[in-house]
């Protein structure tokens, strides 16, 4: 029989890697779909990686390319690393409206720091 002390870790550590995956598939898209409707469909954003804190409060995003859409009037931006605070980031994976609320803090986030809003 396994004990509460490997029980509650094998759990988080579960939860932890679902939401890391999730992050780095279906989230990234969301993100680009809502930097796209942001900008009004000039700029288009590429995320190598993005990874959340062991406490799940934060997310790293990694090698962030912003590239204008169709024209060249702008070069692209490139943007090592961000981090933005995300509280109960545990909830994405259960709630639509939790998703929502993180793709919409993390995609502010992105363009106030690159001034790329309209």
């Amino acid at each position: 029989m396994l004990s509460p002390g490997v029980l509650f870790p094998a759990a988080y550590l579960l939860v932890y890697t679902s939401i890391n995956i999730y992050l780095n598939a279906e989230f990234k898209k969301n993100l680009a779909q809502s930097i796209k409707q942001a900008t009004g469909s000039t700029w288009e954003i590429s995320i190598k990686s993005l990874s959340s804190d062991l406490i799940l409060d934060s997310v790293t995003l990694n090698h962030i390319e912003l590239t204008p859409a169709g024209t060249m009037e702008h070069p692209s931006i490139t943007i090592p690393t961000i981090e933005v605070d995300c509280p109960d980031l545990q909830k994405v994976l259960f709630s639509p409206a939790k998703r929502l609320s993180s793709t919409e803090v993390i995609c502010e986030k992105i363009l106030s720091d690159r001034h790329l809003v309209q």
